[in-house]
């Protein structure tokens, strides 16, 4: 909405206190006057034509006004005088995520799952939407209520600070992402090689947040993996752990999605047990059982006509090829969930690794499929 000048907005809005300032600007609280609403204004000088805060600026209007998820922050109005760009925003009062990491020093596990799992929600959201925040961190990540308003205790959180986020028109390799941007303890690898990079780069970030919240510490010296940290914190917490490694792989081909992430045992509460992480993963093992079921069916063609084929016997047959049919046909639940062929089938394999390749939007896997589909 257009004003005239910055007193107008004045007569709609009673500024109150400042919440925070940063390179970009101001962020107060306002309640509106005729409503009594109370909400946030982010006070901007409006930039120079043409320069990269234009562009930044334009980018968090233009996502902020297409979303509406309960763990992303809420655009309410936008104005704009001849000087100066306001947004009114929802109102979170309970500050940046990184200040309570300061003040608790690390969260509990179960804190830390209910605040992954909200995260992770909200970078699924996004990415459906083709949209890459590209600058997930702590201070990206505010608290709606503090806790002490927070009847049940539950971190509310909300994601903001979308000005490096990107709307790509897709997954095709003209999509592919090369500019470096972002914040360094939290940008993925393939930010930083130059050979471009994807919607995973979130994930990525999603990883060093939660080793964070759970240790209270980067995992990470300089641009390496301190593993002996990630080793020793973790030792007896062992899905956390697989969790981590799976949200941290340094090949984006093998890291796990933001989908994945939601249907993970861990961030459902579940501490025993562990599925691959990605099709690649998923491809592996399957290529692993197929030489064991190979060399067993070679073993019983020297034993009599009455011998049981093993991949018959029940528990025989790999569990895990079980578990990733129930998972993947939960991941797949827009589908029609209720078809899952039979274990040992090659088209019953092939279609797990369609419904992830699905989920993960990965063209490689695609075509290996139609290659290996039955004719």
């Amino acid at each position: 909405m257009r004003l005239q000048n910055d007193a107008d907005l004045r007569e709609i809005y009673k500024f109150g206190r400042k919440l925070g300032q940063g390179s970009f600007g101001v962020v107060y609280e306002a309640t509106h006057i005729e409503t009594q609403t109370k909400w946030a204004i982010k006070e901007v000088c409006r930039p120079v034509a043409g320069s990269s805060k234009v562009k930044m600026l334009g980018h968090e209007i233009n996502i902020l006004k297409q979303v509406n998820h309960a763990h992303i922050i809420h655009l309410h109005e936008v104005y704009e005088t001849a000087k100066m760009i306001y947004l009114v925003t929802e109102l979170c009062v309970g500050g940046e995520l990184k200040q309570l990491l300061q003040q608790k020093k690390f969260f509990t596990e179960d804190e830390t799952r209910h605040i992954i799992y909200s995260l992770a929600d909200a970078v699924v959201y996004l990415h459906k939407r083709d949209i890459v925040h590209r600058d997930l961190k702590l201070e990206n990540i505010l608290l709606k209520n503090s806790l002490e308003e927070d009847d049940n205790g539950r971190i509310n959180i909300k994601v903001t600070d979308f000005g490096l986020s990107v709307q790509t028109g897709g997954v095709g390799i003209e999509n592919i992402m090369t500019e470096a941007c972002g914040t360094l303890t939290y940008m993925a690898p393939e930010m930083m090689s130059g050979r471009g990079y994807s919607q995973w780069c979130d994930v990525w970030s999603i990883g060093v947040v939660m080793y964070m919240l759970l240790c209270g510490e980067p995992p990470f010296e300089k641009l390496f993996i301190d593993t002996n940290k990630l080793t020793d914190w973790l030792e007896s917490v062992s899905t956390a752990k697989i969790l981590l490694t799976c949200l941290l792989k340094v090949d984006p081909a093998y890291r796990m999605s933001a989908n994945q992430l939601l249907e993970n045992p861990w961030i459902k509460g579940d501490n025993t047990v562990s599925v691959p992480s990605n099709v690649l993963e998923m491809m592996h093992n399957h290529h692993e059982q197929e030489e064991r079921t190979k060399t067993l069916e070679d073993v019983s063609l020297t034993s009599s006509d009455d011998t049981l084929d093993p991949l018959l016997v029940p528990g025989a047959a790999s569990t895990e090829t079980d578990s990733n049919c129930r998972i993947h046909a939960k991941l797949s639940h827009e589908r029609d969930s209720s078809f899952c062929p039979p274990a040992t089938s090659t088209k019953r394999v092939l279609y797990v690794w369609f419904t992830t390749a699905l989920q993960q939007a990965d063209l490689t896997v695609f075509v290996l499929c139609l290659y290996m589909a039955p004719k």
